[in-house]
């Protein structure tokens, strides 16, 4: 199985319906491959659980039928949650405004994480308003911390 190639296909069953993949996860779980997919509707609706119920049918046949997976796997399907991953660029534009948790790769300034408002996205890096800016290669995570907006 081929991470590559499970999420260019996840992403065109999504895309062709209007949702689209915000993370997919893979793991062990029981001996057996685990993915987790975490979805969401484009535009400013969430999806719901039945939605995620009737995703994970859809997916789940498509893995049987294509064999994409192989013998034993795991699927979750769920939203991004309140405390989502951000990691395209049309997401950090989306969340500008928002709080946000950010994990480094290494330390800068003696700190890993940084919880700060996003100001923007420029030029392959995430703007926080205390005016730091790191490039996406050197960010391990970033994800919307679950409050309303920052003051």
């Amino acid at each position: 199985m081929n991470k590559d190639n499970v999420t260019v296909e996840i992403e065109r069953l999504l895309e062709k319906e209007d949702y689209e993949l915000i993370d997919l996860k893979f793991g062990r779980a029981n001996n057996k491959t685990l993915l987790q997919v975490f979805m969401d509707k484009k535009g400013d609706a969430d999806i719901t659980l039945d939605e995620c119920g009737d995703w994970s049918s859809k997916i789940g046949s498509y893995f049987d039928d294509s064999d994409l997976v192989g013998d034993s796997y795991i699927l979750e399907i769920s939203s991004p949650g309140l405390d989502r991953v951000i990691k395209k660029e049309k997401d950090f534009i989306r969340f500008v405004g928002r709080k946000v948790k950010v994990k480094l790769k290494s330390p800068y300034k003696g700190s890993r994480v940084y919880r700060e408002g996003l100001k923007g996205f420029e030029d392959g890096s995430v703007v926080l308003s205390n005016e730091l800016k790191f490039k996406i290669e050197d960010i391990m995570e970033v994800r919307l911390e679950p409050t309303e907006g920052i003051s």
